[in-house]
């Protein structure tokens, strides 16, 4: 089997041959797994790229890279706050792209009028007329000002509203605004490594019609160095698993809660890794018990 190391060399193979990014993928002629948002008929692929660095940095040259070569294996979720919104747009904007990527915008609560207009300046920059996705981390300002985020939606310059945290102290609060009806999307840290949120919070979501969007599915690489010098499982295979970081993904991707992951990257033949955890098999509860099993004896 391959390890992460070897499908990067694959590819950059892959890429002087046809003289287009991400051929490995291409070769497989498979569509990105999607999920349906719960409660309508839209859907989103199920590997999502996070705030990467390269957004926030405003190198627009690697972003127009990244999230050209990301559209075009099948991606739309892209994650992005404070300045990467207005960077992640003004790269949507030009590649034409601004209707078929699928935005999650950060938005924190003040007074409406400031709120309102922020959505509108965010709006214009990446070329939508709606928002697709507003949240926040403050979680108790969110219940505060709930009124405030339902009147975007309302006012059609909104059309999901959620909440972003990480840390299993969050849960209980985040799993009240599931159960209080107070939200669309929640997005939450979850993987072998940290497998908290599967207790409740995430049974919760599923039983309320609510999307989950999964952060830190690396653990901010701290998970490659668990996994670094390992051998992947031959077993891999039956769950086409070609490296360590789709043996994460696919592990996340598996529970019939999560609509997607969000991978941060700002490595163009990471993303391609990444994008692979959304083709083909996933593994059954069966196999990712045994998948948590390896992850315990490394860590």
């Amino acid at each position: 089997m391959t390890n992460r190391r070897d499908f990067m060399r694959y590819a950059a193979v892959a890429t002087l041959i046809t003289g287009s990014p991400g051929s490995v993928l291409g070769a497989h002629h498979e569509k990105l797994l999607s999920r349906k948002i719960p409660g309508t008929e839209e859907s989103l692929p199920v590997i999502g790229l996070g705030n990467a660095s390269i957004f926030r940095d405003d190198d627009l040259t690697a972003a127009r890279e990244l999230i050209n070569l990301f559209l075009d294996r099948g991606g739309r979720y892209i994650d992005a706050g404070g300045s990467s919104r207005f960077n992640v747009g003004r790269v949507l904007r030009e590649l034409n792209a601004a209707n078929g990527a699928f935005v999650g915008n950060y938005l924190d609560a003040t007074d409406a009028q400031a709120m309102r207009a922020e959505a509108r300046a965010v709006a214009e920059g990446q070329g939508k007329t709606a928002l697709d996705l507003v949240h926040t981390r403050d979680v108790s300002a969110y219940r505060e000002h709930i009124d405030h985020y339902r009147q975007l939606k309302d006012e059609g310059l909104v059309r999901y509203i959620g909440v972003a945290r990480s840390g299993e102290q969050s849960f209980p609060a985040v799993t009240r605004l599931i159960e209080d009806g107070l939200v669309d999307f929640v997005q939450v840290n979850y993987s072998m490594m940290e497998p908290l949120a599967a207790d409740r919070l995430l049974p919760t979501a599923l039983d309320n019609g609510v999307a989950v969007n999964v952060n830190r599915p690396f653990i901010n690489g701290h998970y490659f160095g668990i996994v670094k010098g390992q051998v992947l499982p031959a077993w891999a295979a039956e769950f086409d698993c070609e490296s360590w970081a789709q043996f994460s993904l696919k592990y996340i991707l598996a529970h019939p809660a999560i609509n997607c992951v969000l991978t941060e990257t700002s490595n163009p033949q990471h993303a391609l890794d990444n994008l692979g955890a959304g083709l083909g098999r996933l593994p059954d509860e069966k196999t990712r018990q045994r998948m948590q099993s390896v992850i315990r004896e490394l860590m």
